[in-house]
């Protein structure tokens, strides 16, 4: 920023400048510069120093930086080298370029508070100038700190695409009957190990004494085995095993896989034909435990369904009637007015949204435990617009990581806000949450993946439980606060019931502090596109003599690399024949991979290839994925259906 503009200096305009100030500048000075005819302008640094601190605001009024700096700079080699000049003669052109000017010295004449005023040199500071310089910076600087400030706590504007009308918070409402399932796949062992786990707890608890059972020593030490019963007294936890025939046969599915045949599409094929042959599972299901065992049985309805639908649309059709309902008789849909989503929410009526008006399921929260073979961490994944768990979500990130020492943890939030269209079994209850923890191989128990399983679901569990006695603590203020009936407190009273703000820190707080913007970091995974797909994947093509084996096998560079970048041209593939088949952005110039050559996405029932998802942000009190109304657009992935690596 240093700049020094002479515009034409000669023998004539350096006597003007010392008539002027001739007190400024010492005699010898003088003397130096009228001896050097040819050289007129030839000055020391310290020369240049006094000038600089000396002229008035007359010669301070152009533009260019400090000359002190550069004169010192400039003399360091010698005391008395030159910090520029003209050239060898007075008699060059004033036409000449300004490029041959040295520092920058333009050619440019100047105007100044003189009769004559032929040339003048500009210099920017010293004197009073450069105080009112440094003020107006200071003042500067302190206006855009306020403003920073004001925009800080000035809350943003965002904006949720296809977010209904919420007039019920969803953090109003207790959470009591939760359901744990393992098993969804059959060879998945951990999350069949802990609900087994969690059925010897009960046995425990159910003969412990009064005073023990009560004990919370275990919830709070990661160390010590946690008792759910014990520690999280106001839940109701039940297990289910959801594919029992598969588990058995050690097998990820019978013949496809059960956590695809959750859709409203998929279960109608089987509601259709049993309500028209009269039959109810619930009703069927009186003499047989649906939680651990597969109850369609019958032989007219195993000939009538049998040979169309899969073993597993069956089970689907029974775990819905016992965690559900997610669908209804046609009558008693049409006839249904509510308002409100299975959240309680309330929304806007949708054409195509029949289910919405369904009544509330049976289990508020169904927390699905899978495990997969990919370097996936502790991944949590949660459905969008879905509040509650958004907020325990966020809660179980950090719970895992500071609590347990677990670092690698991240959400995976699938962008479907609608019910119907979630295929998968949690979807069945009001609130969905799967848990998957990897890498493990399939039909194999590990006692850290285990660990690592139980430290999530603990950690929701926590966050369910903490809300349900501050819910009640609330409740429990208000009624006292009423009844006491003092007229002085019936506004606050009446305000309350609207808008309570408990006086102690509940979790919400805590979760306002963690997370002090109210954006919470996690990956949003691709749409579906294809049968069989939970979300988008890069498919690989297949043999063609079995569809389950592909005909590429994945880079060795891209494995075991989940949620981490792959760019265009990157290897991702390689052929028989050796060839490297890179990645040529089919799904958006950079993403993230997940379930990176997962074992269980080499059945097509499932969808094979390799899942995609970029980096994103979800508010967690709404559950809805974050786009600032002044920070761009979050960028989408999407692939044409015909898309493929064939």
């Amino acid at each position: 920023n240093i700049n020094i503009n002479i515009n034409i200096m000669t023998k004539r305009a350096l006597r003007k400048l010392v008539q002027t100030k001739r007190r400024c500048i010492p005699r010898p000075l003088l003397r130096h510069g009228h001896r050097h005819r040819r050289h007129p302008f030839v000055f020391g640094a310290a020369a240049i120093s006094l000038l600089a601190t000396a002229l008035p605001s007359c010669a301070l009024g152009g533009g260019g930086g400090n000359l002190i700096p550069l004169a010192f700079a400039a003399s360091a080699s010698s005391s008395s080298s030159s910090v520029g000049s003209f050239g060898s003669s007075r008699r060059r052109s004033s036409s000449s370029s300004a490029s041959s000017l040295p520092f920058g010295i333009s050619s440019k004449r100047s105007i100044c508070n003189s009769r004559s005023a032929p040339v003048m040199m500009t210099i920017r500071g010293g004197g009073d100038a450069e105080q009112q310089r440094l003020q107006q910076q200071q003042q500067q600087q302190q206006q855009q700190q306020r403003q920073q400030q004001q925009q800080q706590a000035k809350p943003k504007q965002r904006q949720y695409p296809h977010a209904p009308i919420a007039t019920v918070s969803p953090f109003s409402r207790p959470v009591k009957k939760v359901v744990v399932v393992g098993g969804t796949h059959g060879n998945e062992y951990t999350g069949v190990w802990c609900i087994k786990s969690i059925e010897r707890q009960r046995e425990l608890f159910d003969g412990t004494s009064s005073s023990s059972s009560s004990s919370p020593s275990s919830q709070g030490d990661p160390a010590q085995p946690v008792n759910v019963f014990a520690s999280f007294p106001s839940l109701d936890v039940d297990t289910l095993l959801a594919n029992p025939v598969a588990h058995m046969q050690n097998k990820r599915f019978v013949e496809a896989d059960l956590n695809r045949e959750f859709s409203i599409d998929r279960l109608k094929r089987v509601a259709a034909v049993l309500d028209g042959n009269g039959n109810d599972d619930a009703a069927s299901a009186s003499s047989c435990d649906v939680a651990t065992e597969f109850c369609s049985t019958d032989e007219e309805r195993n000939l009538m369904l049998g040979a169309s639908l899969p073993h597993e649309a069956l089970r689907a059709r029974e775990i819905e009637a016992l965690l559900g309902p997610k669908i209804l008789a046609e009558s008693n849909t049409l006839s249904s007015s509510s308002s409100h989503d299975v959240d309680g929410n309330s929304v806007v009526p949708e054409d195509e949204g029949e289910e919405d008006t369904n009544p509330a399921p049976l289990a508020d929260i169904v927390i699905d435990l899978h495990t997969t073979t990919c370097n996936m961490g502790i991944s949590l994944i949660i459905p969008e617009g879905d509040a509650l768990m958004s907020a325990a979500a966020a809660y179980v990130m950090h719970s895992c990581r500071a609590k347990y020492g677990y670092p690698h943890v991240q959400i995976l939030m699938h962008a479907l806000p609608k019910r119907k269209h979630r295929m998968n079994l949690s979807s069945c209850g009001r609130h969905g949450f799967t848990v998957e923890v990897g890498p493990v191989p399939q039909g194999v128990l590990r006692h850290d993946v285990v660990e690592k399983t139980e430290a999530a679901l603990h950690s929701l569990l926590e966050f369910l439980h903490l809300r349900n006695l501050e819910l009640e603590n609330e409740k429990d203020a208000q009624t006292k606060e009423k009844d006491e009936g003092a007229s002085r407190h019936s506004n606050v009273v009446e305000g309350d019931a609207t808008d309570h703000t408990p006086p102690t820190t509940t979790v919400l707080d805590r979760l306002r502090r963690l997370y002090p913007g109210g954006t919470v970091p996690c990956y949003r995974s691709a749409p579906a596109v294809r049968p069989g797909e939970l979300s988008g994947k890069i498919s690989w093509p297949t043999d063609p003599t079995n569809p389950n084996f592909p005909a590429v096998v994945v880079h060795k560079s891209v494995q075991d690399r989940d949620f981490e970048p792959l760019r265009v041209g990157d290897p991702l593939f390689l052929s028989l024949d050796g060839k490297v088949i890179p990645y040529y952005g089919s799904h958006g110039e950079e993403v993230h991979l997940i379930f990176v050559n997962e074992g269980g996405y080499y059945y097509a029932s499932s969808g094979t290839g390799i899942g995609v998802a970029v980096k994103s942000q979800f508010d967690w009190e709404t559950g809805w994925f974050v786009i600032e109304e002044d920070g761009g657009e979050s960028e989408e992935v999407v692939v044409d259906e015909e898309d493929s690596y064939e």
